[in-house]
């Protein structure tokens, strides 16, 4: 054997190598560090229920503001003193986390002067409260001398390419909490913006930018909708749970998801998970959408459900067209979402509406499925096409009178034309028929 093959063995041999397990003391640091995160992060939302020392509101904020300087001054010295990158990116990022509940604890001292809460809205727990509308302000302007260096602290640790950017939009969105607004209809409403607005320019931050194929960059992007999450959470939980709420959650959770979905491209598991998981997001947002639908007057029943099933089919068809690694079992997912839900709309309920919507439904998915190239969608929309045709043939068939001479003669005349087109066209339909079949078969699924 030759010397270039001796070294190749010899490679191969140490390549093949068993990689040794990582003792307990290497594991040791990451279990520590992953324990004492969770005591924080349930220490800090604690604070949301008062659940530390006594003292009025305006001292027991002042704890929960130092806590948040505190994690993020010993992050930055960690990282300066002891040169351990790890404990100081945690603890910064804990402080990140900190931040929207301290944004909701100074919106709640706000809103106690505000002039709209009424002495036993709230559980004596969670009724933050100061004596004048200035000791709030006053109180937001100082935390917001801690605040503000954390947030652009935190973000240059995670994302220092773009931290500027992130930072300011963190603050931004934070910054809703603090408006004295309760009302279910009004938070849903900007919930939904500052949602979709986040998201997109979390997109247009990153779109030439590296920074969301890193994980500390996709846990920076993934921050951006905590405030979002808090503000939702905080009205569900002291005000009742309405449909228009929930929906608003369920859309919110379906956007995160798609984000972090779009930023995973380097593990394919944690893209299936994220998409699995979107999935159920969008099963809980027909459901609630559809009471809401139901609900509302200007809508007929008839459309209800072609409705919440066209919501859906939408959302699960966007699982389907995310990326490389798009699956093609969503889209058929998709299309039964949409087809099922709407023919047995149709035959239940009956009636003009109920076909009408049915057909401008399959002229939807026809016209997708063309232009995607895409079979199951085009065919799908074909069959809700046809249902609709023939539910309303069989209408007009049922009310079609044969007992005069004009009727029978309108027949008589239909069926020799019709015959006539099949005799003199027959051979050029068949083959535009046999054309469109073999397009159709070179479709993707």
């Amino acid at each position: 054997m030759d010397n270039q093959a001796i070294l190749s063995s010899s490679v191969d041999t140490e390549t093949a190598k068993p990689v040794d397990k990582p003792t307990l003391l290497q594991l040791l640091p990451k279990i520590l560090r992953g324990i004492g995160a969770g005591a924080l992060v349930v220490a800090m939302y604690s604070f949301l229920v008062q659940g530390w020392q006594s003292g009025n509101d305006v001292f027991r904020y002042l704890l929960m503001l130092g806590h948040t300087g505190a994690l993020a001054a010993i992050g930055l010295a960690s990282g300066h003193w002891l040169q351990e990158s790890k404990s100081a990116r945690l603890l910064t990022t804990l402080a990140l986390i900190s931040i929207p509940a301290n944004f909701a604890i100074l919106g709640a001292l706000i809103y106690s002067q505000s002039g709209s809460l009424l002495v036993g809205d709230y559980p004596s727990y969670v009724a933050w409260t100061t004596d004048s509308l200035r000791t709030a302000l006053v109180t937001t302007g100082f935390a917001f001398l801690v605040l503000i260096p954390t947030i652009f602290l935190g973000f240059s640790i995670l994302a220092r390419s773009v931290f500027r950017q992130l930072s300011i939009l963190f603050l931004i969105v934070n910054a809703a909490l603090l408006l004295p607004l309760r009302d279910p209809v009004w938070i849903g409403a900007l919930a939904t913006i500052i949602a979709v607005v986040n998201l997109y320019f979390c997109r247009v931050i990153t779109q030439n930018d590296i920074v969301a194929k890193t994980r500390e960059g996709a846990i920076a992007l993934a921050l951006q909708m905590l405030p979002v999450l808090v503000l939702l959470g905080r009205n569900m939980w002291l005000y009742a749970a309405d449909e228009l709420m929930l929906s608003v959650l369920a859309a919110t959770i379906y956007l995160a998801l798609r984000q972090a979905s779009l930023y995973a491209n380097h593990s394919r598991a944690i893209r299936n998970a994220l998409d699995a998981a979107s999935l159920i997001a969008a099963l809980a947002f027909t459901f609630s959408f559809g009471v809401l639908v139901s609900d509302t007057p200007l809508i007929a029943d008839g459309l209800v459900l072609p409705l919440a099933a066209l919501a859906f089919s939408g959302l699960v068809y966007d699982i389907s067209s995310r990326g490389p690694t798009a699956i093609a079992i969503y889209r058929y997912i998709a299309v039964l979402g949409l087809v099922t839900p709407t023919l047995g709309n149709m035959l239940l309920l009956g009636g003009l509406l109920t076909s009408c919507a049915t057909m401008a439904l399959g002229v939807m998915l026809i016209l997708q499925g063309y232009r995607k190239r895409q079979r199951c969608v085009f065919l799908g929309g074909a069959l809700l096409v046809a249902a609709g045709l023939g539910y309303q043939a069989l209408e007009i068939f049922r009310h079609f009178s044969l007992g005069s001479w004009a009727t029978l003669a309108i027949l008589g005349i239909a069926l020799i034309v019709c015959a006539a087109m099949i005799e003199s066209q027959g051979g050029k339909y068949r083959l535009n028929i046999e054309n469109w079949k073999n397009n159709i078969k070179a479709w993707d699924y």
